[in-house]
């Protein structure tokens, strides 16, 4: 990798941030292609002058917008656009995944934002205590103009005052990044996909016939002390939005 432009280290703005654009700038250039390898951690390390966990967070940053994929002990490596489909097994979101990754316009109209009981099984698996309210957020997305899919997330109470000044609520942010800048990292999540039939709400919701297929994921994320903070489900639209599910190899070799 050529070393176009230097760290600003005067700028305000974070070193990680600085590397992400330096490397996406020669991914857009054509420098790096996709499939090609970047440069080790140390070789960054040593080139920039940055910090090892600094890199690492570039890195974490540009796999989250699902330009490079990062390999268990082969390193990372640039994705060809047409690999950066919404996958499952990351922490980003549709918003980031869409807007970010793959630059496409995403529209967002909030159906409902408000603290209220959650069914049951959400509220346990939120540890809610009895009675007590979660925050329920109901998006519907557009995708370069079309209805791509609905989504509801639950989540803990407290979460509602972290998301009223971030413009997560008209649309205008990501809710992921904003959790995380709030201290809400996905450490780990459960995620399921089932193949169901439109009913007669999600028909009109989402523009299509009724009994019409839709891609129904569920998911639960916790943060690294293991509290589930986001139980949300979307019903999508495979037509618009491509999902894919990936299995790795564990260290002993099984899949």
């Amino acid at each position: 990798m050529n070393q176009e432009a230097a760290i600003d280290r005067f700028g305000s703005e974070p070193y990680y941030l600085q590397l992400h654009r330096l490397v996406e700038r020669q991914i857009r250039e054509g420098v790096l292609a996709a499939g090609d390898r970047l440069p080790s951690e140390s070789e960054l390390c040593r080139t920039y002058d940055l910090s090892r966990s600094t890199v690492r967070e570039t890195l974490r940053s540009l796999q989250d917008k699902r330009i490079i994929r990062m390999v268990p002990r082969r390193g990372a490596f640039v994705l060809d656009p047409a690999e950066r489909s919404w996958r499952l097994q990351v922490p980003a979101g549709f918003f980031e995944a869409e807007v970010g990754g793959n630059h496409r316009s995403v529209e967002t109209t909030v159906r409902e934002a408000a603290l209220r009981e959650l069914p049951p099984e959400i509220g346990k698996a939120l540890a809610l205590g009895r009675g007590e309210k979660g925050f329920v957020l109901a998006r519907l997305r557009r995708l370069d103009g079309r209805v791509a899919l609905y989504s509801v997330n639950y989540l803990l109470p407290e979460i509602r005052d972290l998301l009223l000044p971030s413009g997560v609520l008209e649309g205008r942010a990501s809710l992921n990044r904003t959790l995380r800048e709030a201290g809400f990292s996905v450490f780990g999540a459960r995620r399921s996909v089932a193949a169901v039939a439109a009913d007669a709400e999600l028909s009109g919701l989402l523009e299509v016939e009724p009994r019409s297929p839709l891609l129904l994921v569920t998911s639960v994320s916790w943060n690294r002390e293991g509290r589930n903070f986001d139980y949300y489900t979307s019903w999508i639209r495979n037509d618009v939005v491509q999902v894919t599910v990936e299995a790795e190899a564990d260290s002993s070799g099984t899949a």
